[in-house]
This record gives C-alpha cells, structure tokens and sequence, in this order.
C-alpha cells in the first residue's frame, strides 16, 4: 500500500509539473507574437517619418525659385578729361563712360558726376540717355550688352587754380556683379604768369624787348621824332 500511494503521489507531482510547463510556454507564445505584431505596426511609422524629414520646405522651394528668376550685370564706369594741365580759363571735357558687359540687362542706370569746385558748367553731349547739370544725374535707362558703349562729354571751363578731381559714381536696379563703382580723373589747374598782363616779354634767345602793347610803340615813335625838332 505504501508503495503505491508513493507511487501515484509521484505521478501526481509529474502531471502537475507538466501543466504547468504548458501554461508557461503557451504564455511565452502569446507575450512573442504581441511583440511581433507591435515591431510590424512600428516598422511603417518609421519609413513615413524619413520621408517627410527628405522632403524639401516650401522655405527653399521658394529660394530656389528666386534663385532661377535673379538677374545679374557686370558694369564698368570709366571716368576721363581731354587734359590733364591747363591754365586758368582754359576748357576741359570730361568724358564719362559705361558698358554693360552681362550676362542680363542692366535696368535704369544712373551715373551721378560731382565736378570739383572752381570749374564751370558750359555744355554736355550724351550718346544716350538724358543730364541734368543742376543734380549731376546722368539718366541712362535701360544698358544692354549689345549697346557697348555709352558716354557723356561734359565741357567745363576752369575758373581757379590748383588740384581738380572729378568723381563719378554708377548705379543700377539690377545685382551689379562688379564691385567698382566709383571713380576719380585729377588735372591741375595753373595760374597762367602772362594773364592779363600787358608791356615788354623779353626774349633771350633773340636779345630783344617786345611789347604787347601798340600804344606804347606809337608813343615812342612820336617822341623819337620829337627830339631833333626840340634841339633846333
């Protein structure tokens, strides 16, 4: 009797170890495929994330277009006088040049000239476009690269004397490419020796006065006769 009540307590013990064997690993089952099911549902949510953060913003969709639409111009300012040293009263022209080198048109340029002290306004001539010597705004419009080149001829006539610089500076509506902008041409102004001056120049190389006055002549033509007839 012993026997077999140890027996069946034994087999009692190996039936419930068995159960509960099973339940565990059915258990174990189930907790898998929960998480395989959850990885399955994640794994879409991440590809749709990677696409929004690849996509472009409208921010830089909007740069690149003004990108595409900018324009650009490579304008070069030239700025002269026909002479470099004169005298008081003298004439100079200053002749101011622009072309437009690309690769776009080049809307409303303007050259503003600021001619020195002591040098008077006479006249201008424009190849195009329209000054106005009160503002010193030469209103050249619209320059093409098949224009070449534009220029202003403004004469002046030099008043005082010493250093004269002329400065010209250009501007454009359109992105100019080209940092110089500006530019200076320098004459010197002299006070002439001779200048309103009247009576004898000597002349080395010919041992001799001259005059420049023919008055003075004639007085001392008059007096050279004169003296005989005082002396009698």
């Amino acid at each position: 009797m012993v026997t077999q009540f140890k027996n069946r307590s034994i087999l009692i013990l190996f039936l419930a170890i068995v159960f509960v064997l099973s339940t565990t690993a059915v258990t174990a089952q189930e907790v898998d495929g929960n998480q395989t099911d959850s990885l399955e549902i994640e794994v879409p949510a991440e590809d749709n994330t990677q696409e929004v953060l690849s996509a472009p913003s409208s921010t830089s969709q909007n740069s690149d277009s003004n990108n595409q639409n900018s324009t650009s111009a490579f304008l070069v300012l030239d700025n002269d006088a026909d002479e470099e040293n004169v005298n008081i009263g003298d004439y100079v022209t200053w002749i101011l040049g622009a072309q437009n080198f690309g690769p776009d048109v080049a809307k409303n340029v303007k050259i503003y000239d600021k001619l020195p002290e002591g040098m008077k306004y006479i006249k201008h001539t424009a190849t195009k476009g329209t000054f106005n010597p009160k503002t010193g705004i030469w209103n050249i419009g619209d320059l093409t690269v098949e224009e070449g080149v534009v220029t202003l001829s403004i004469v002046t006539q030099a008043l005082t004397a010493g250093e004269k610089i002329n400065e010209a500076y250009i501007t454009s509506d359109t992105n100019n490419t080209n940092n110089i902008t500006f530019e200076e041409e320098e004459i010197d102004v002299e006070s002439s020796e001779n200048s309103g001056v009247t009576g004898f120049v000597y002349h080395a190389s010919a041992g001799m006065y001259e005059s420049g006055n023919p008055v003075f002549l004639i007085l001392i033509a008059i007096l050279t006769m004169a003296v005989p007839i005082i002396k009698r």
